[in-house]
């Protein structure tokens, strides 16, 4: 099998930042979303979406495949994942040796039974809010999944007894083929074509989900926002993915958290940026301000004579990190307010403050300004 361009399916090119493929990513995944798009084949393109995201937005799978052809590297002999064999590490180019077995017909490196097992993860999106962040919460997502069929309980016939084990493999799924090859006369071994590798046939399939075995359903599923978590995280929730009849089994949601944009606060991990204007005496003479800060109000301390833009930093009172007790800190920018319009009285203040300064070129310019 050919390997995955996954720079052609976000549409982005090689030489991409993260930030384009992020950006590539976010407008695709809108698009392919199996709860806004219309596409027959919106689901499998939003998990292609997905996982060409990860692959490329994670340095050093980005750099194997750029390398090899494959997020996993190219590894020698006997390093490959899950049973298969890896590519040739000694010769570069990421040869994979279910490729070059396969064009001989030797059915690659997969043992067992000769069809793929189904992808049965399910992906999906949510936008929380930074109060959901700072507090935590549980949310009820819709999604839609391959639920396990109620008619036939997952196993796509309408009686147990439709069921038998095949005649042509006797249920190991594979078959012996004899093939002409550029190496001469090979047996190999092939999935079974009458039950599709499955070693079982089917008599009479279920009416409600055709032998599948599931029927797809829309669900709502309530999932639990730990506090401190952070945009761009993925959660997952075991068993709320597709159903899978060869195996019995239900696959995992994959559930993607975005933190939308607050205008009160900037976010850097568990640190928070906050602007406070203070009028132009208080930053003169000091004063202490008040302002509500989720479900506290917090006092903050500026110091007399204060400078515009100066940052002061509230220890612990920014957001709790992740899996940790800990929380960042709150850093408060101080933005310092000139009034636009003076009384005659404030002005002759202000010319007599000006006279304690003993700066007489500044005392005659604003003289001559306001005469």
């Amino acid at each position: 099998m050919a390997n995955k361009d996954y720079y052609k399916t976000l549409g982005v090119s090689k030489t991409a930042s993260k930030e384009e493929i992020k950006k590539a990513y976010k407008k695709l995944a809108m698009k392919y979303h199996p709860d806004r798009s219309k596409e027959a084949n919106a689901e499998e393109k939003f998990k292609e979406v997905n996982e060409a995201k990860d692959i490329l937005t994670d340095d050093t799978k980005r750099a194997n495949f750029d390398n090899y052809g494959n997020a996993d590297g190219g590894q020698g002999f006997g390093g490959g994942q899950g049973g298969q064999s890896g590519g040739f590490g000694g010769f570069g180019g990421g040869f994979n040796m279910d490729d070059i077995f396969s064009q001989f017909g030797f059915g690659g490196g997969q043992g067992g039974r000769g069809r793929a097992q189904k992808d049965t993860r399910v992906y999906s999106e949510l936008d929380i809010s930074l109060d959901d962040v700072y507090f935590g919460v549980s949310k009820g997502i819709r999604i839609q999944r391959d639920d396990k069929c109620s008619t036939c309980d997952g196993k796509g016939a309408q009686n147990p007894s439709d069921i038998s084990t095949c005649g042509n493999c006797n249920g190991s799924g594979m078959v012996l083929e004899t093939r002409q090859t550029i190496l001469g006369m090979v047996r190999t071994q092939a999935p079974c074509p009458s039950c599709s590798g499955q070693g079982e046939t089917v008599k009479n399939p279920c009416s409600s989900c055709h032998g599948s075995g599931s029927e797809r359903k829309a669900e709502t599923v309530t999932v639990k926002i730990p506090k401190g978590i952070e945009s761009g995280v993925t959660l997952r929730v075991t068993g709320k993915g597709d159903y899978d009849k060869d195996t019995h089994s239900f696959g995992d949601l994959y559930l993607k958290i975005y933190v939308k944009d607050q205008n009160d606060y900037d976010i850097d991990g568990a640190d928070l940026y906050k602007n406070i204007s203070v009028n132009f005496v208080s930053a003169i003479l000091g004063d202490e301000i008040e302002f509500k800060h989720f479900d506290k109000t917090l006092s903050l301390k500026v110091p007399e004579g204060t400078q515009p833009g100066t940052i002061l930093r509230l220890k612990g009172k920014g957001l709790p990190h992740f899996n940790y007790s800990s929380y960042g800190n709150l850093y408060v920018k101080i933005n310092v307010e000139i009034p636009t319009k003076t009384s005659s009285k404030q002005k002759d203040i202000l010319i007599d403050y000006t006279k304690t300064l003993k700066d007489k070129s500044l005392l005659d310019r604003l003289k001559g300004f306001f005469d």
